[in-house]
């Protein structure tokens, strides 16, 4: 007799995570792979995309590869349309690609400003619009945008980014609002600072400062954040919708 499922229980779901072929996308793969969901892993190079699901699937894990850059709109058509042919649906979708310009506000100039948005934001909503096509006619789903905690604290010279990821708390709101009476959750995760490359670049002196900040003292890891959006995923989330999460160690409460 099998085991019964427990609330964090994946077997059966299908998952789309972007932007998944390394940092918090790779780990997030991860786990929602080992809590038994099939996972695409997608981004824009086709190469990484296969040696990501291939590690997983040595694993033991049910996994494939589907390129998709969410900055054109033929990528997400294309993407809902394999969803529907090969998986007749999609009960997970995990919004976490990004554009993280560098610049100042003056010297972001309208073409990277639109195409971060296409991407940051305009790839979100109309990947999550698909979605939700996908997840109606399976009774429901849960869709998890990645902020940031720049949506709560901005900094300089990333002022685009934290605006976008600003932006991202109200669509995960208005998702959860208007999918809600189809059984559609969408929420927000915000990370801190997590441990992926970006921040193994950090110099001895902002690795202290950071730590300074965050009351336990040490880095996130990419996978912790992969266990909040299994939580919001999974059965025992589904009491909660257009609620936004931050898994920082308590850094926006000292920021304060």
């Amino acid at each position: 007799m099998p085991a019964p499922a427990t609330p964090f229980d994946l077997h059966g779901k299908v998952a789309l995570v972007t932007g998944s072929t390394h940092g918090i996308g790779a780990a997030t793969a991860r786990v929602l792979a080992q809590a038994g969901a099939h996972v695409l892993v997608s981004s824009r190079k086709s190469d990484e995309c296969e040696r990501v699901a291939q590690a997983l699937r040595d694993e033991g894990l049910s996994a494939e590869a589907r390129a998709c850059h969410i900055g054109r709109m033929e990528d997400i058509a294309a993407m809902s349309a394999h969803l529907l042919a090969s998986h007749g649906g999609l009960d997970i979708l995990v919004n976490n690609a990004v554009l993280s310009p560098w610049r100042s506000i003056d010297d972001t100039d309208p073409a990277l400003f639109m195409k971060t948005v296409e991407v940051n934001l305009r790839g979100y909503w109309y990947l999550s619009v698909e979605a939700t096509r996908l997840m109606k006619p399976r009774g429901g789903g849960s869709i998890v945008n990645i902020s940031s905690l720049s949506a709560w604290h901005p900094e300089k010279m990333l002022g685009l980014y934290g605006t976008l990821k600003t932006a991202l708390l109200g669509m995960s709101r208005v998702f959860a609002l208007e999918y809600g009476e189809f059984g559609i959750r969408a929420n927000t995760v915000l990370p801190g600072v997590i441990d992926t490359r970006l921040a193994q670049a950090f110099d001895g002196e902002a690795r202290e400062r950071i730590l300074k900040k965050t009351p336990v003292h040490r880095l996130g890891l990419p996978e912790e954040i992969g266990y909040a959006v299994l939580y919001l995923s999974s059965p025992a989330g589904a009491f909660v919708t257009g609620a936004s999460l931050a898994v920082d160690g308590g850094m926006s409460i000292s920021m304060i």
